[in-house]
């Protein structure tokens, strides 16, 4: 890839999203599917199965400024658009990503949220495979859950771990 890729965000069909991620890597075009196990139940069995973290999201790394790529992917059966603001792809910080990937490799108990929680405290993970990643915390029931939130889809994520291994996050500017 070229020094100006960046990952950008696309909006799928409706439960195509592990079609069309076949699709595009089978076509040369790097992209990302995060995955999580969930129980299925139907009348007859109950199985865990891949489900995406983010329904109808996909993940793009490619170069937004060549215009044969960017039409090959939106040609693409199953994707139905960019993720934009003001008419422009938005690309998505590359350290978001690597977080996501990072999370999913190692397990960790994810989920998506379907409304983006009220601003809470902001912290910073200090402890275990997931140091260094910052989010915010909140309160869901009895069970407190770190969030990493996705500003370019307005979507949050939730990670079960324990908040000892989280602490404040100085606030910019102060001492």
């Amino acid at each position: 890839m070229s020094d100006t890729s960046r990952w950008y965000a696309i909006y799928t069909r409706s439960r195509y999203e592990k079609r069309t991620h076949a699709l595009l890597n089978r076509n040369g075009i790097d992209a990302y599917l995060p995955l999580v196990k969930k129980w299925r139940i139907w009348s007859d069995r109950k199985k865990r199965v891949d489900m995406p973290l983010l329904p109808s999201y996909l993940f793009i790394h490619t170069d937004q400024g060549n215009p044969h790529t960017y039409f090959n992917i939106l040609n693409t059966p199953g994707v139905v658009r960019f993720i934009t603001f003001e008419g422009k792809p938005v690309p998505i910080p590359e350290a978001q990503i690597e977080a996501l990937k990072r999370l999913n490799d190692e397990g960790i108990d994810m989920d998506c949220l379907d409304e983006t929680p009220p601003p809470g405290t902001p912290v910073k993970v200090i402890r275990g495979s997931m140091k260094g990643l910052t989010g915010e915390v909140i309160q869901v029931g009895n069970k407190k859950q770190l969030v990493l939130r996705l500003d370019a889809l307005d979507k949050c994520v939730t990670l079960k771990i324990p908040l000892s291994m989280v602490e404040r996050r100085k606030e910019e500017g102060s001492k």
